[in-house]
């Protein structure tokens, strides 16, 4: 209780810092933008420009390499192959015969190179042909090897009023990155899996992105930004890639996430992509649905289209609050094994403590993992078993929530940059702890055992395995925001309805408070079958510390979640005990009558 003091005083200094957050802004992808264009027949500017009309504010341009330069009639770009073709067709017996693998280029406009050669740390061969200098590097790098911004393409956008992204490559022997860095941009989203200047020159990255924004994109590591990370400003970003909203999602269907990743997971830049297929219909119109309804349902959630501030989350834990803080945890720790009988309260502690440590290293995770271990189970084994009792369970649970926002929060934490350890253990310990304990309640584990070795196979028993281990395994398999077991049309029919009305609760939460409400209200049941629906009630408050457990999600939407839940799971609950509590009824007077018609017979 005396934790919860400076626990608190550290939960309010993250809600003000993520309270100060409220602005998003929505980018198109311009390489896409480009070939939606070329397959439409239209120009680029004039289709964003267009977009803009319904919606749309910004743009994301991408570094120019040597076959985009050729593309734009900026220089002639050759393998070794296609320009060893040319010499031998133009019959020039003074010209060098270069490797197949190898990247040859000459300016069509004076200084079109110049950005190319002065970013390689390696000098290319020269020589002269046709009347014209010729370059030649090693190996094939026509589509990888970064040109520099096209300082045309930026003006116009700029001019236009479109919030600008860029997209700066990486490349081995990169030099001095971020020096030609544009000015009219204001993001900064790194190009496929590492950072520009990734491993060696990253110091001059950091001095370069201090103007910028670097966006940190929600789903995928890229090497150098965990070095980076806490030296320059950044933001999270949702994007899909473009083989996902061609062929797998529809405008109403994609639209939604991005208002649901801005409210729920703390996202800032929403990076669409325009379809550049007709698998999902015409390409124009789903764009154009798209970013309108993106749009209005950011504004319907209350958020601001526009730049973003360049100020970081200010947030910064102290050492003493959060030492002070772990004690708590510390003493749920102590609490839950004391209720364990005799050895098994230091073995449970111990095994706990060491499985932490295992998972997430001495380190501070493995505190907030342990208070998400912990803290769901604590109610439910020291409580009475009467409905009260699942409110004052929620509050145990918060206050480990509280405990673990305390100890784990920090900035790489909050960005997604250092994810929670030991996630899938939140939801799998917990229910098997509470088990364990509501088992040595009646008898030893050694009688357990000796009892369900001697006990016979029967179908009834068959079936109950099977169930909990598909409940067991559901529960895994479910978990995360791109599950190996999706959604049923069901499921999801249902949360859109109850994200239109409030923020949507975990489903686990839900559906586990209900089950708990029938294991406390119907006393009639079994005590296994009420072991089970109380196990279900764990489930639902390790759900709660999961919840926590995603940092980037803001704590408020966290805490309306639990509430939302808990309230509905109550009702449904109370629902489901009476028609419970009419079926057992029935089931008892049906058995009966068997009894009845035996004596009959006899």
């Amino acid at each position: 209780m005396l934790s919860l003091i400076p626990a608190s005083l550290l939960v309010s200094r993250r809600v003000a810092a993520e309270g100060s957050e409220v602005t998003v802004t929505m980018l198109m992808d311009g390489e896409a933008l480009n070939e939606q264009a070329a397959l439409l027949g239209r120009d680029p500017f004039s289709l964003a420009l267009e977009y803009q009309q319904v919606g749309l504010n910004g743009i994301i341009l991408y570094e120019d390499t040597p076959e985009t330069l050729a593309d734009k009639g900026r220089i002639i770009a050759l393998d070794g192959r296609q320009f060893n073709a040319m010499v031998l067709l133009a019959g020039l017996e003074d010209a060098p015969v270069l490797p197949e693998r190898s990247t040859v280029l000459s300016e069509l406009e004076p200084d079109a190179l110049t950005p190319l050669l002065r970013k390689s740390a390696t000098v290319p061969e020269q020589f002269s042909l046709l009347g014209r200098d010729w370059y030649w590097f090693s190996g094939d790098s026509l589509e990888t090897r970064p040109a520099g911004p096209d300082q045309e393409e930026l003006r116009r956008y700029a001019a236009a009023g479109f919030d600008i992204a860029w997209r700066p490559r990486n490349f081995p022997g990169l030099t001095d990155p971020g020096a030609d860095f544009p000015e009219e941009a204001n993001y900064l989203i790194h190009y496929g899996l590492e950072l520009a200047g990734n491993p060696d020159a990253l110091p001059q990255l950091v001095e370069a992105s201090q103007s910028y924004i670097t966006g940190i994109i929600e789903g995928t590591e890229q090497a150098g930004m965990d070095e980076v990370v806490d030296d320059i400003p950044t933001v999270r970003l949702l994007s899909f890639s473009q083989e996902h909203v061609n062929r797998g999602l529809d405008a109403e269907e994609i639209s939604p996430k991005y208002a649901l990743a801005a409210s729920e997971r703390g996202i800032r830049i929403m990076y669409l992509r325009p379809w550049t297929e007709e698998h999902m219909g015409n390409m124009y119109d789903n764009t154009a649905a798209m970013v309108g309804m993106v749009r209005e349902q950011l504004e319907a959630e209350g958020f601001t289209i526009g730049p973003l501030d360049l100020e970081p989350v200010d947030y910064e834990p102290s050492l003493l609050l959060r030492s002070l803080s772990g004690l708590g945890v510390v003493a749920g720790l102590g609490l839950l094994g004391l209720a364990y009988p005799g050895i098994w309260a230091g073995i449970v502690a111990l095994a706990v403590a060491l499985l932490c440590v295992a998972a997430a290293g001495l380190y501070w995770s493995a505190l907030a993992l342990a208070a998400a271990l912990v803290f769901p189970v604590l109610g439910y084994v020291y409580l009475r078993e009467n409905i009260a009792s699942l409110f004052l369970v929620t509050l145990i649970s918060l206050a480990g929530a509280v405990l673990l926002a305390a100890t784990g929060s920090e900035f790489a934490t909050m960005m997604a940059i250092t994810p929670f350890q030991g996630v899938a253990a939140t939801l799998v310990v917990p229910p098997a702890l509470y088990v364990f304990q509501y088992a040595l309640r009646y008898r030893r584990p050694v009688q357990w055992v000796r009892d369900f070795a001697g006990q016979p196979l029967t179908i009834g028993l068959v079936a109950l395995l099977l169930i909990v281990g598909a409940a067991a395994g559901l529960i895994l398999l479910r978990r995360g925001n791109f599950p190996i077991i999706g959604a049923s049309e069901a499921e999801l029919a249902l949360r859109a309805w109850l994200n239109e009305l409030f923020v949507r609760p975990r489903f686990k939460e839900l559906v586990g408070h209900a089950l708990a409400v029938v294991g406390l209200l119907v006393r009639s049941l079994p005590v296994w079958l009420r072991a089970g629906l109380l196990t279900a009630g764990v489930v639902a408050q390790a759900t709660i510390l999961n919840s926590f457990s995603h940092y980037h999600t803001p704590l408020v939407i966290s805490l309306q979640r639990t509430v939302i839940a808990l309230v509905l799971g109550f009702l449904v609950g109370l629902l489901l005990s009476a028609v419970t509590a009419w079926a057992a009824g029935a089931w008892q007077r049906w058995l009966g009558s068997a009894a009845r018609f035996d004596d009959r017979k006899r």
